[in-house]
């Protein structure tokens, strides 16, 4: 029995110390279409910057990195715009130094836009393969629980046996809420070598972490309780405004309120999806999202023939809590129980029963109550 406890802790220390990987959503996308999503003339001005890969090859090559910003009334408004691509053509090699793959630290992607025009969001790579420069694609894209993210093509990108003959990526690109900084990525060659290259990606965000079950700060039974609703409190973000999911955004939900259309809301926000049985990366607060559904016709405002949303998170004791609208924060259900479980919790009482459990999404949250990091209002 020793050995097996042992064996077991062995395990789950290696669990806990391994990064884990999961693949982003890639879509192709034509030029200048993609620019659509930035300004709403369809029209964008760049920064380019260049920096060499020191590949054993002659002749000139490089890493281009791209930056522009997305403008207002564009579906991107607020956010930063990130390509990338690897370009060979000019390099000379007599001996093969191919390019397989390139890994950069990006941090949180925004997954809340339709990139290749399909109607459906939840996009988060696109690669240019239409009306730009360069011929190879990427085969996958995977972030690990570190913010770095590989891009491995879906051929190797090879230096010519002359100048001109070499080939180039297409432009990849993705989101993120951060500006631009100076960074240092890694290119992988199909030797296995690793080879480092100056780039730009997202300033490193906020600190997250886990807020403890503290009401006292909430229940104030004034300004602070009165004005910060379950969305504040989700996100452990104070801003007197009574927060609506997506209004930060500029992607506030339809009416009536559906689960798609705040959990989308939330998304817009910068909240990360999460599966049901998933644990949050990067120290974020896993928060869950409910509605109480239109029982009636007419429901043409928040809070009218009981349709409303409400939000728990889960505090860094692994117990639920929420604050009803301008009512106090609580640990307890409508049946006065601890929340061990926010789908099992009973969710109905004071004229509104909350049945649609929507899923669950993860907020960069701060150990401090009400100074959560996410953009909410």
């Amino acid at each position: 029995m020793k050995q097996r406890a042992a064996f077991v802790f062995l395990f789950l220390l290696f669990l806990s110390t391994r990064a884990f990987s999961a693949p982003l959503n890639v879509v192709n996308v034509s030029a200048p279409s993609i620019n659509c999503v930035f300004d709403t003339s369809c029209k964008i001005v760049v920064s380019d910057t260049t920096a060499p890969i020191p590949i054993v090859a002659g002749g000139a090559n490089f890493l281009q990195s791209r930056t522009y910003t997305g403008n207002p009334g564009s579906p991107a408004n607020g956010l930063y715009g990130y390509e990338y691509r690897i370009d060979l053509r000019n390099a000379v090699a007599t001996a093969p130094a191919c390019v397989r793959s390139l890994t950069l630290k990006f941090g949180s992607v925004v997954s809340s836009l339709d990139y290749n025009g399909n109607g459906v969001t939840g996009d988060q790579v696109f690669v240019i393969t239409g009306g730009g420069i360069g011929s190879i694609g990427l085969n996958s894209a995977v972030q690990d629980t570190n913010g770095d993210i590989t891009f491995t093509f879906n051929s190797p990108v090879c230096p010519g046996s002359a100048s001109g003959s070499g080939q180039s990526t297409y432009f990849f690109g993705l989101v993120s809420a951060q500006p631009p900084a100076p960074v240092t990525a890694s290119v992988t060659e199909v030797s296995g070598a690793v080879l480092n290259v100056a780039a730009r990606a997202p300033q490193p965000g906020p600190a997250c972490s886990i807020p403890p079950y503290s009401p006292a700060y909430w229940n104030d039974a004034g300004t602070v309780q009165l004005n910060n609703n379950c969305y504040n409190y989700g996100n452990n973000k104070r801003t007197d405004t009574f927060a609506q999911p997506g209004r930060a955004a500029g992607a506030m939900y339809a009416l009536p309120i559906t689960c798609n259309g705040a959990y989308n809301a939330a998304v817009a926000d910068g909240l990360v999806p999460l599966t049901a049985s998933g644990a949050c990366p990067g120290g974020r607060d896993k928060v869950a999202l409910v509605v109480a559904p239109c029982v009636a016709p007419g429901c043409a405002a928040p809070f009218y023939n009981g349709n409303d949303f409400h939000w728990y998170r889960l505090g860094s004791d692994l117990m639920w809590t929420h604050k009803p609208g301008g009512s106090q924060a609580t640990n307890l259900d409508n049946s006065f129980n601890l929340i061990a479980n926010p789908e099992t919790a009973n969710r109905c009482g004071s004229g509104l029963c909350y049945s649609d459990f929507c899923g669950y999404l993860c907020s960069c949250s701060d150990v401090q109550q009400g100074q959560g990091h996410e953009n909410i209002n």
